[in-house]
């Protein structure tokens, strides 16, 4: 009795130790499989010498014969067909030995392609480690991350070799799928998907994030979600920057990260003062959207401003000094990019500084250039006639401004009209169905912009007859904001179906009148591939909202220092950029004049030259809305009353 509880004792230990064996994983198993063979092979052909000993056969006299034959046959069914001259203890032996090969092989081979399919199905679910340097990462994945990837396939274009990690918890093949989807054109890019946890220490240790040279952190929430899912957003960023810094040591890439909540923002950035930069994207479209819409043409302008394509912003130290000379004379010292400002030695923004602005040595030129190789400074610039006395400046006339929707942006916008506006302004906002949120919302906004008189109009706009009661046509602009939505393709979808009843509109107040109305006309757009729908409505300025905010994410992650130049640009305080009439610079229209003269002319308003737009060319898309920027300076223009000048300036007069 107590025998037979030590020998089942002794068989639940070995079975115990063999199940833990297999357990370690493939390998164990692998070796395991191997033994067998192994075994299995020495015990068929110890047998095989046996039988041999017993009933020689004389067709297989020697012993190599023998030990070869029983490899063949155990690891080659077929094989058992050399035996067929043998007597029939070999044949008996054969046929035990192909049986037992058989079980053992499928095994083999089965436990191999169970493997493979395993790698694979890893492979699929985006856990292998990105052995990569030098690379951007992006965590999280919307709709964004595809703007955001174009514009570092921008960047990346002088480079043979380049790589944009991204990291999420969506399912690896649903983002290589949408990628594939929609960017078709990657140059030399490769976009690298891996699934797991954006606050995971080790999946962004698996990710390279130490090797990376900058890291787009996206918020999960957008703008026009509720406070909850903004704030729980923002905490899964605030979350996900900790784990970088914890990865890296605390000597992180530049970060940028998406926040929608002051307090968040303020507190990201002193985890690492100057290496990362929070985005407050409902402020930079509402600062965009209000200097578009008061400035004709100046969409396209920042379309050719932001982000990679087209002209960029750089800081330059000229390594022979800057000689004493002072910011007029070095304007024309850059011959082919547009000198703006400079950055002193305590790190602060000077754009559009005066004429006598002398920088020391130590301090940085803010140059907007088509590329860095663009960039040089010479010893001393064309010698041109002193400027002429400018012109008058522009009085400046109470505003009417139409305010069609109510998102996250809106209280922003409306005090962003109330910096620029003149006393005596009025801003009517119509919304369908006001809650009382919005209602408190404009009642504050009255309260704190005295100079700007507020009005809420509870008005369906995809009405024509309710349209045509609001009269859009007596208001110097009309904006329309995108409104909420699952997606930027439904959101776009009603701004389209908005567009096109004002079209109607003022189509039939053209015929009524026998005159186009001077009302303009701005929308916001989600989606940069709905471009060229809005353009058929006939509206020519637009602010493409993800593409907009994409392009600086981008653009901040691989140069922190660049968002002071956007805030200094986009802020009603300091030097903007705005559109003036040529005719506030020269008196005598038509004329040929080079741009440098087109510069020192503009110096003499204090304002900094960086383009021209020219009348003739404004409708036309492949002509860039007649924008053109940085020309070269000996390029000559025949400017008239239709034309612009593209300039850094205090303010619009």
């Amino acid at each position: 009795m107590s025998s037979s509880k030590q020998r089942a004792s002794f068989g639940a230990r070995l079975r115990y130790a063999i199940d833990n064996f297999m357990a370690r994983g493939g390998l164990s198993v692998f070796l395991a499989l191997i033994s067998l063979f192994a075994i299995a092979y020495a015990a068929m052909a110890l047998l095989r010498l046996l039988g041999g000993l017993i009933w020689p056969d004389e067709n297989l006299q020697a012993l190599n014969d023998q030990l070869w034959r029983t490899f063949l046959q155990i690891s080659d069914a077929g094989a058992v067909a050399e035996d067929g001259d043998a007597n029939a203890l070999n044949k008996f032996w054969g046929i035990a030995t192909v049986s037992l090969g058989l079980v053992l092989f499928s095994s083999l081979v089965a436990f191999i392609t169970q493997q493979f399919e395993a790698r694979l199905q890893e492979l699929r679910k985006g856990k292998s480690a990105v052995l990569e340097s030098g690379h951007t990462l992006i965590l999280g994945f919307r709709d964004r991350s595809v703007e955001v990837i174009r514009e570092l396939i921008i960047a990346n274009e002088s480079e043979r070799d380049a790589a944009i990690g991204v990291l999420a918890e969506a399912d690896k093949e649903t983002m290589d799928d949408y990628f594939a989807e929609h960017i078709e054109d990657r140059k030399s890019t490769r976009i690298i998907t891996r699934s797991g946890s954006t606050t995971s220490i080790d999946s962004l240790r698996k990710m390279a994030v130490g090797e990376a040279r900058g890291v787009v952190v996206l918020n999960e929430a957008g703008s026009s979600a509720a406070r909850d899912a903004r704030a729980n957003g923002d905490a899964r960023v605030l979350k996900a920057i900790l784990a970088i810094l914890a990865a890296c040591d605390n000597v992180a890439p530049p970060i940028a990260a998406e926040l929608h909540l002051d307090r968040n923002r303020k507190l990201a950035e002193a985890l690492a003062p100057g290496r990362i930069v929070a985005i407050h994207e409902d402020l930079i479209l509402a600062r965009l959207l209000v200097q578009t819409s008061r400035t004709s043409g100046l969409a396209v302008v920042y379309q050719n401003l932001v982000g990679f394509e087209g002209c960029e912003f750089y800081f330059y130290r000229h390594a022979g000094g800057w000689g004493g000379r002072s910011f007029d004379l070095l304007q024309l010292a850059f011959p082919a990019c547009a000198l703006l400002g400079f950055r002193d030695v305590q790190g602060k923004i000077h754009l559009n500084p005066p004429a006598s602005y002398k920088p020391v040595d130590g301090e940085e030129a803010i140059v907007l250039a088509e590329d860095d190789s663009t960039i040089r400074c010479l010893d001393a610039g064309p010698a041109l006639a002193p400027a002429l006395l400018p012109q008058g400046r522009r009085e400046l006339k109470p505003e009417k401004q139409l305010l069609v929707g109510w998102n996250s942006k809106t209280p922003l916008i409306i005090g962003e009209y109330a910096d620029y506006a003149s006393p005596g302004s009025e801003i009517h906002v119509v919304v369908a169905q006001p809650t009382q949120t919005i209602k408190s919302a404009v009642d504050a906004l009255r309260e704190s912009r005295s100079n700007l008189s507020i009005k809420l109009i509870q008005a369906d706009v995809h009405s024509p007859d309710i349209l045509a009661r609001l009269q859009p046509e007596s208001y110097d602009n009309a904006l329309l904001l995108a409104g909420d939505g699952e997606s930027a393709e439904e959101v776009d979808a009603d701004s389209i179906a908005i567009l096109l009843q004002f079209r109607q509109h003022f189509r039939q107040t053209t015929a009524q009148n026998g005159r186009e109305p001077d009302t303009k006309l701005i929308t916001e757009v989600m989606d940069s591939e709905n471009i060229e729908l809005v353009l058929q409505t006939g509206v020519r300025d637009f602010l493409i909202s993800n593409q907009f905010v994409s392009r600086i994410v981008a653009q901040v992650s691989q140069e922190p220092d660049v968002m002071a130049i956007y805030d200094d640009l986009f802020s009603a305080d300091g030097a903007e950029v705005y559109l003036k009439p040529a005719s506030l610079f020269f008196g005598n229209l038509p004329a040929r004049l080079s741009y440098a003269q087109c510069i020192v002319q503009a110096r003499a308003r204090n304002e900094t030259l960086i383009g021209i737009r020219l009348g003739g060319a404004e409708q036309s898309p492949e002509n860039n809305f007649g924008v053109r920027l940085i020309p070269p300076q000996d390029e000559t223009f025949d400017l008239g009353p239709d034309d612009m000048l593209i300039t850094l300036a205090e303010d619009e007069q």
